[in-house]
């Protein structure tokens, strides 16, 4: 991003990411904002107020997926990670542009897996 700040939305366990995030070498030297809505309105205020860089969903079952949606909607060009319940919701992660999506849990490994594909 070119020394910029990293605008990054996280919906759903927001503090578990966000630590894995800051902990994490890759983004070592980077300046982030972390925007945290605590509803869904307040998710989908966030998305159309632009600027994310970097998007990750953690909600389960269809509100997971409606939220993924969303991000892909609203906020096309970025990069968006799903965090997912089911297997089953992989395919709608291709159609929706996933830079990552897994039905694992989180933790400081997968969310490294997931920055390594979005700062690419």
């Amino acid at each position: 991003k070119g020394g910029g700040i990293l605008n990054i939305i996280i919906f759903g366990k927001k503090y578990d990411i966000m630590h894995a995030i800051q902990m994490s070498e890759l983004m070592q030297f980077r300046l982030m904002r972390f925007i945290l809505p605590e509803s869904t309105d307040d998710y989908i205020a966030a998305l159309q107020k632009g600027g994310a860089d970097m998007i990750f969903v953690a909600e389960r079952g269809a509100k997971g997926m409606e939220a993924a949606i969303a991000a892909h909607d609203v906020c096309p060009k970025a990069a968006l990670v799903w965090f997912a319940d089911d297997e089953a919701f992989g395919a709608q992660s291709y159609r929706i542009n996933c830079r990552y999506f897994t039905a694992k849990t989180v933790t400081a490994e997968v969310v490294d897996k997931a920055l390594s594909r979005c700062l690419k």
